[in-house]
Parts: structure tokens; sequence; C-alpha cells
């Protein structure tokens, strides 16, 4: 099969390395570097376009004449898409011979839209781990709705953070490719449609959308943190004794349960060295603040901040 590929995210790097092994690969397709730098998983895919720079293209938008005619020239079977935000249009989908395959963190129809696994992580119950999953899904001119290929489930742990969700994604992603790429050169593939009664939506989110504040309980706070590091921007509090400066968290865990019931949310209950700020929460929960970048944007240890901020015990933030 004679495929090209569409991506600019660590995804894409992996599934070039896959489909080199087991198709033709006549294209490869990348966000410009100037639009890739507002993205926060961003991958420049260098060490294919260092070897074949013919079959290598850099857009702003994969949907203008320019980036069209450069497809169609390639008489593609397939495009696979991965980690594309741009929505196709009608030109780029009906240009391969078969279909345009995508990808979405999501057991599709569930949890279409934008920034799914921050939302779900964020959004979480409570529980300890959220039984998940990946859709490899047929592309069509709405987002998300195609017939679904195959489907891959994952686990998000307690453990987890919004960095090795993602290297969940990209390993079910492959292993979701290794299993219909045969079956789609065979012709013994299945599609499966969406229950469009079933489907839900996420949105896109707001830099507004990582604030946090003490008063919340420990569970929400720490889904937020977990949730929005890096390589997003970070979940963030407003240090309100300090001219109102965003204080990036970067790095948190669960405290013991304060025994002084009559505490003030946001306040400081222990400094320890090599370990953070223990910070008193909604429900009478705490914290440990470990990581964090500064009111000059400057990423430090909790602690160490702490001391060249000359906290105290008892101290708001």
């Amino acid at each position: 099969m004679r495929v090209i590929i569409i991506g600019c995210t660590p995804l894409a790097k992996k599934v070039i390395n896959l489909v080199e092994n087991i198709a033709t690969i006549v294209g490869v397709i990348n966000l410009h570097p100037s639009l890739g730098v507002m993205k926060s998983n961003y991958d420049t895919l260098s060490d294919f376009n260092s070897r074949r720079p013919k079959d290598f293209l850099m857009t702003k938008d994969i949907n203008d004449d320019d980036t069209c005619e450069w497809i169609k020239k390639r008489k593609c079977d397939m495009i696979i898409q991965c980690g594309w935000s741009q929505i196709f249009n009608k030109r780029i989908i009906n240009t391969p011979k078969l279909f345009c395959i995508g990808f979405h963190p999501s057991p599709l129809p569930i949890g279409r839209g934008a920034a799914v696994l921050n939302w779900k992580m964020i959004k979480n119950d409570g529980s300890k781990s959220i039984d998940w999953g990946n859709s490899m899904f047929i592309m069509d001119e709405k987002t998300d709705t195609g017939d679904i290929l195959d489907f891959e489930p994952i686990i998000i742990q307690e453990r987890d953070d919004i960095k090795t969700c993602f290297f969940k994604v990209d390993k079910s992603s492959i292993k979701m490719l290794k299993r219909t790429l045969p079956k789609i050169e065979s012709k013994s593939f299945k599609k499966t449609k969406q229950k469009k009664l079933k489907a839900t939506r996420f949105y896109k989110r707001k830099p507004s959308d990582g604030l946090f504040h003490f008063n919340w309980n420990a569970g929400k706070i720490l889904n937020y943190i977990r949730a929005l590091t890096s390589p997003y921007p970070g979940a963030f509090f407003i240090w309100e004794s300090f001219d109102n400066h965003s204080i990036i968290v970067w790095k948190a865990s669960l405290g013991k349960v304060n025994s002084t019931p009559f505490d003030i949310p946001g306040m400081i209950l222990r400094i320890e060295d090599g370990k953070g700020i223990q910070v008193l929460v909604g429900d009478n929960e705490t914290i440990w603040i470990e990581f964090v970048s500064d009111e000059n944007g400057l990423e430090c240890w909790a602690d160490e901040w702490a001391r060249e901020e000359f906290f105290s015990v008892g101290d708001i933030i």
C-alpha cells in the first residue's frame, strides 16, 4: 500500500517507524514550526526529513491548494493522520484510493472533541483508575464521527500524568496499526458504525481552565496538576499576596489529613527540605507541592522556592 502520514506529534514518528516496515510511505506532512511552537506535544519529525526531504512537506494549512496538490500527486492508497488538530476538508478525505485513518484517545463515540485526556483526568470522580481507550476510525468531514476500524483499551491509573497517558495512547495506536493494516491490505477488515445516541464531547481548553483553588479537595487539585503538567502549560494558583502572580505547580502528592480543623485553605503546614511544601486544602485535607514555576516563570523545587521567599509555617499562599 502507498501511504501518506500526516502528523506533528511523537506518535507520528512512531507511526513512520512502523509503517516503513510494512507498507510504502510516499509522503509525510508536518505542521510548520511557526504553528508547531503553539502545540504542547509538537515533534518536527526531523529524522524522516533528513533522510527523505523530497517526500516531506511542512504546511500551515492542511487544506490549502498547494498541500492538496502535493497529496494528490503521490497517488496514495491511504492517509494515516496522527496528532493533527486541523479538520480535513472533503478534498483531502476523498484523495486516497481507500480512506483516511485517524486516532482518537477515547472509546468513541464517547469522548469526541478536544483535550480529551486532559478533561478525562480532570473530571475523574475520585476512582483510582479509569477504564478508557483509544479508537482507530475512518475519517469523514465531521470530527470523530467515522466508522470504527479498531479499538484498544487503556487504563488511566492513579500514578499516571498526562505525559504517561500519551505514552499509553501511542503504544495502543501502534498495536492497532499492526493488527489492522494487514487486514486492510487483504480486504478482510471490518467497520463498525458509531452509535450517535451514546456520543459525548469534550471542548477545547482555555488558559483559564488551568486555575485551581486551595479550597477544593485534594483529589480534585491533584487531578488538575497531573492532567496539565508538562508538556502542557501546567495547573496554577494565584499568589494573591504577591501581586496576584500565577504559580504553576508541575508536581504534587497527597498529604496526611490535617488534625486542626480551623485553619485556612492555602495555609503552609510544613516546609521540608527535599520534599516540598505541605499545604492545607479543602475538606481538611493536605497536599505536598513538590515542583513549581515561580513568579518569574523559573522552574524549581517547591521547598527551595519557599526558602527563597522566606515562607514560614502559617503563611497563606
